[in-house]
């Protein structure tokens, strides 16, 4: 099984759970869809949502945006759990990092918080860029460096190794991506303990760890746990893209 393949079991398995524990991507999704509803765009406009999960951002943006919208997810699963929010649209399963749109053009692709799970960030957005009509915007989130310090900073301090990946800081994401208009978004969850934050990632299906990893044993991962404290808290750091007109 590829990563690409545990990452789409994964969150075909929480489609029932994320809802409600999608804590972090509802926050996102609201920053996202403000950015996005300040955005010239056409009457009519052609609309290509990738990783739209259960629809977080989709139900925002739909009474904003009228015209042809194209949603896709890699988890069929999710993509049928989004589906009831827009039945009149069109739904594909499709990676992300390898769209296959038969030369497709779109006004605005847009996306919530699925980017981070790309293996080559910089090549992906240049693929889905290319997808753009002219005047056309490319408006995303990703999770940036400080994302879960509090988890990395508990692994290191016991001298383990953490299987979080590592995600861009806003400046490195501006070298990878020098058109780009970057917001970035800091905020922090509290959780009762480090099992709680522990049990909503497993609850929105984000608990592959990064490539490599090899999961700890249980009396290291306990120990993590208690380290992060009761109650615990943990910092999102999310950056918020847009790209656009060419």
């Amino acid at each position: 099984m590829t990563r690409k393949d545990q990452v789409a079991a994964a969150f075909s398995a929480a489609t029932t759970t994320y809802e409600a524990a999608a804590r972090a991507q509802a926050i996102s999704a609201d920053h996202l869809a403000a950015m996005v509803a300040a955005l010239p765009r056409p009457p009519q406009t052609r609309v290509l949502e990738f990783g739209c999960g259960t629809g977080l951002l989709t139900r925002r943006l739909l009474p904003l945006i009228a015209g042809d919208w194209l949603i896709t997810d890699l988890s069929a699963a999710m993509l049928e759990s989004a589906r009831q929010l827009a039945p009149r649209s069109r739904f594909q399963v499709m990676d992300a990092e390898a769209p296959e749109l038969a030369g497709q053009r779109f006004d605005l692709i847009v996306s919530n918080l699925a980017a981070q799970w790309f293996s080559d960030l910089g090549a992906a957005i240049n693929r889905l860029t290319a997808l753009l009509a002219p005047g056309g915007h490319l408006v995303f989130s990703t999770l940036g460096a400080q994302s879960f310090r509090q988890w990395r900073e508990a692994h290191q301090s016991l001298g383990l190794p953490c299987g979080i990946p590592d995600f861009p800081s806003r400046a490195a994401l501006q070298n990878i991506l020098p058109a780009a208009r970057i917001d970035e978004q800091l905020f922090t969850l509290a959780y009762e303990n480090g099992r709680a934050f522990a049990a909503e990632l497993k609850r929105i299906g984000a608990g592959t760890p990064a490539p490599g990893h090899r999961p700890l044993k249980v009396a290291d991962m306990r120990t993590v746990l208690q380290r992060l404290g009761q109650p615990a808290a943990i910092t999102y750091d999310v950056l918020h893209v847009v790209i656009g007109p060419r």
